[in-house]
């Protein structure tokens, strides 16, 4: 008996499709359906339809507005972060190797800075961590020295590969008001400068950098400042500039036709003229898809970092649309009105997204 193609296909697409069927398509069609009751984890009380109650109710959350206004302001460190990668993948896609010297005077030299450079900083801040850290910079540029340009990509895009778990609690330590390391070494600077001063506060501190700005009471700012927002943006903004921006930078650039940097070097355009004028115009489409990918990350993003590194708090200045939704749903058992604050939050995933396509489609035109 022969079987219909169309059965075979189904039979291999059949895991992915009951995946997306189980864990996705149900999911959704539940929670877009449960936003209109008033479901709760609570057993003691009854499902019942309520209509539009939760988004009546959500128009009126100081808590909600807070949030978005906490995903808004940790979502002003994507210029940055996609500015800097692309920066970096400009760096990096060029050849890193010098001309002159011998590899191995090179690489010798190279090794020789590291060590200086780690003895130089244990024995400004005194700190075994932070040498270690610059000992390891210098081996990477050692490496780098004598392997070209592969080695600085291999190095900036290393930290991809830890648990983002892992990571948030090496940030957490660093960030610590008293013993960590980003403290310590402003102390010990401003210590060689001739003056003291307290560190901030980062993840235990209200302020922000709005903090200035005549806000409602309820936003929570806290004064003018370095608070524990911008210690998540900075944190952020390291990982995602050497993260997968990079490589989708690199990706572009080495799309571009080398014929057209050579005859604008001809012709006697500088470094800026031609990127601005070959290499941002081909990069358009690229930067685009960033550009999208970081809307919706920063949209949906703050999870992990409000959950492990502040609980949300202080004051709930890091808690994220996406922490409330957890929030709402899972620790205070009121999943209706959780659902209706995804839905919203999809709802601005969807604006934002659908501006962008079309300012990107006017662009074109023109």
């Amino acid at each position: 008996m022969r079987r219909h193609p169309r059965f075979v296909v189904l039979l291999f697409l059949a895991p992915n499709l009951l995946g997306f069927l189980t864990f996705t398509l149900v999911p959704v069609a539940l929670s877009l359906a449960g936003s209109f009751t008033n479901w709760s984890l609570r057993p003691a009380l009854p499902l019942e339809f309520i209509g539009l109650q939760n988004y009546a109710r959500l128009l009126h959350d100081q808590q909600f507005y807070l949030y978005l206004y906490n995903t808004a302001y940790l979502m002003l460190a994507l210029p940055f972060s996609i500015g800097g990668a692309l920066w970096l993948a400009v760096l990096l896609h060029g050849q890193t190797r010098f001309r002159h010297a011998p590899t191995a005077r090179r690489a010798t030299l190279a090794s020789g800075l590291a060590t200086l450079a780690g003895a130089g900083a244990l024995w400004f801040t005194g700190s075994p961590n932070l040498a270690y850290l610059v000992g390891f910079l210098g081996l990477v540029a050692t490496l780098g020295f004598h392997f070209g340009s592969v080695t600085y990509r291999t190095a900036y895009y290393l930290p991809n590969f830890t648990a983002g778990a892992a990571t948030i609690l090496l940030w957490t330590q660093l960030y610590n008001p008293t013993s960590g390391l980003i403290n310590q070494g402003l102390g010990r600077a401003a210590a060689w400068l001739g003056f003291e001063a307290a560190g901030p506060g980062w993840l235990t501190s209200t302020k922000s950098l709005l903090g200035f700005l005549p806000w409602p009471e309820f936003f929570n700012n806290g004064g003018f400042g370095l608070g524990a927002r911008e210690a998540i943006m900075a944190m952020g903004i390291w990982a995602a500039i050497g993260g997968n921006n990079l490589i989708l930078f690199l990706a572009g650039l080495s799309n571009i036709p080398p014929e057209l940097n050579e005859a604008a070097e001809i012709d006697g355009a500088g470094g800026w003229q031609r990127f601005r004028h070959i290499t941002w115009p081909q990069l358009a489409p690229t930067t685009f898809f960033i550009v999208i990918i970081s809307l919706i990350g920063g949209l949906q993003g703050g999870f992990e970092q409000a959950r492990m590194m502040t609980n949300g708090g202080p004051a709930g200045t890091t808690t994220t649309l996406s922490y409330y939704i957890y929030l709402q749903g899972f620790e205070r058992l009121d999943l209706g009105y959780g659902s209706a604050v995804a839905w919203v939050l999809f709802l601005l995933v969807f604006a934002l997204t659908a501006l962008q396509w079309s300012r990107q489609a006017r662009d074109g035109h023109d």
